[in-house]
């Protein structure tokens, strides 16, 4: 029974150590899986050789209450939403009398090309109207945001932008929280695309423009996922081990108390056992 005892303490204290070992690692709580996240493949309008077609729109009415807009938040059916806008209850301007607001988002065809990189994906046209017609804008304190999926779920650098006056116009971006999703805040409404470093018309003039997200980094225009990373000590590439040299002293020392006390244990079992055999005689 002390034997098996003491094999228990040191299967827990082993336990223990792992235990301690994974905490000290990751500060951080380590994320719940419940299942296996299916990836969904990026609809295409137009799809590339390989790539699936069937990208999809939304649409919906927003009741005006008190001349303020209610909640606004529409977004494309697939199971990741490939674009969606956001705007909290009174954050669109809205024209007296107005008793609807009108919110479309549909893929379309791009009418041009950007000069900093590639359009990955879907260009998407997003409207925001009343009920008579007239495009709503949003002041930018209200922060209505605008998100897009790119066709990578592993895409790290992007930016979003809108095309305005024949041209595409960078936004300040940032990742949504979500693998492969960009955001923005908007004040007006139009079409949108992510856009990626690539060989663009004028991206090959410097090496600064070659290097991917060099010259929106140093415009300070996008956010990039490393730079949002909620463990500040994480490993810098897939496969890297995390620094366990400040983890094995108090995980070793754990053990070694964990393993003394186990033949403490055993030791006092062991002679309880032969006393009870072996009576003391007194004189």
């Amino acid at each position: 029974m002390a034997r098996t005892r003491a094999l228990s303490l040191v299967v827990l204290g082993a336990g223990l150590l792992v235990i301690l070992a994974a905490r000290l690692a990751l500060p951080t709580a380590p994320p719940l899986y419940d299942g296996i996240i299916p990836i969904e493949p990026y609809l295409w309008l137009d799809p590339p050789p390989g790539q699936h077609g069937g990208a999809k729109g939304a649409t919906a009415d927003i009741a005006v209450r008190g001349g303020k807009s209610r909640l606004v938040a529409v977004a494309t059916p697939e199971l990741e939403p490939q674009a969606q806008i956001f705007a909290q209850p009174g954050g669109v301007t809205v024209p007296s009398g107005a008793r609807t607001i009108k919110v479309s988002i549909e893929p379309v065809a791009s009418e041009g090309a950007p000069t900093d990189g590639d359009i990955d994906g879907n260009v998407y046209r997003i409207i925001v109207r009343d009920d008579a017609g007239v495009a709503l804008t949003a002041p930018a304190s209200a922060r209505v945001s605008v998100v897009l999926r790119a066709t990578d779920p592993a895409q790290g650098v992007a930016t979003i932008e809108r095309f305005s006056a024949g041209a595409w116009q960078p936004l300040k971006t940032s990742t949504s929280g979500f693998a492969g999703s960009f955001l923005t805040v908007v004040t007006e409404f139009g079409d949108f695309a992510i856009v990626v470093p690539g060989l663009g018309p004028t991206s090959s003039a410097t090496e600064a423009s070659t290097t991917p997200g060099a010259s929106l980094a140093a415009s300070g225009e996008v956010t990039t996922a490393t730079d949002r990373s909620p463990i500040s000590n994480a490993p810098s590439r897939p496969g890297d081990a995390p620094d366990l040299s400040g983890v094995l002293a108090p995980a070793l020392a754990v053990l070694a108390i964990v393993l003394a006390s186990a033949g403490i244990v055993a030791r006092r079992r062991r002679h309880h056992r032969y006393r009870g055999a072996h009576p003391i005689r007194r004189r």
